[in-house]
């Protein structure tokens, strides 16, 4: 399979190079035609120089860089923008992740895609009543019903560029799948360990991620519900 494996961080210095480098290890066991692409959202702890550093280590490597921090939504569509293979995972840089879980993807057509849910998370009780909100909406009023619409998913490099995202917040997942979701693209579900933080601060629920998200609540709805299918 030809992967584009998209790693957006956010001041994850102490965590990003070990990410890298089970991306690395696991896409050249897999093929030769492989890139992975860095997000750099602006970071302020030195992931910015790691980062340039692990894009001059390999040639399959490329470099995004935000110059100020433009949160997960525009990071994910900055690498999702920029993938050039023809299947595309975006994970993050904090190693919640087992990269070899993607071992369980099969090579599939543009009828369906890969979504991997969280059985258990880590989450508090805020975090666990804004992903109960967050899965109501979706389910009521955009006909998403994925068990973890957040967490990672293996699309189709023309499915990405079909449903042409165009949210700013983290809700932008959520854009996706119910545009392939309207489209009648249906996804695979693949249970997926969430792995704990071995250093850094969640940023999936901070104020500054939670507000843009709710800014652009309306905007989500708008724009899945009037998406014109032109396949």
């Amino acid at each position: 399979m030809r992967f584009s494996i998209i790693i957006f961080a956010y001041n994850e210095v102490n965590s990003l190079s070990t990410v890298f480098y089970d991306v690395l290890n696991f896409l050249s066991g897999t093929s030769e035609d492989y890139e992975i692409i860095l997000v750099n959202d602006g970071s302020s702890d030195g992931t910015d120089m790691l980062c340039s550093q692990l894009k001059d280590s390999n040639p399959n490597v490329t470099l995004i860089t935000h110059p100020n921090n433009k949160g997960i939504g525009m990071a994910l569509r900055s690498g999702y923008m920029a993938a050039t293979k023809e299947y595309v995972c975006a994970i993050p840089g904090d190693g919640q992740f087992n990269i070899d879980e993607l071992r369980a993807v099969q090579p599939f057509d543009a009828n369906t895609y890969y979504s991997f849910y969280r059985p258990q998370t880590n989450y508090n009780r805020y975090r666990n009543t804004l992903t109960w909100i967050n899965r109501l909406f979706n389910q009521h009023v955009l006909g998403i019903f994925l068990r973890d619409v957040n967490w990672i998913k293996v699309y189709r490099k023309e499915q990405i560029h079909f449903a042409n995202p165009q949210l700013k917040s983290s809700l932008v997942e959520s854009e996706i799948c119910a545009k392939l979701y309207k489209a009648g693209v249906m996804p695979v579900e693949i249970p997926s360990q969430y792995l704990p933080r071995k250093s850094g601060v969640a940023k999936g629920g901070n104020w500054k991620t939670l507000r843009k998200a709710i800014a652009e609540t309306l905007k989500l709805w708008w724009t899945a519900t009037t998406f014109k299918l032109n396949i």
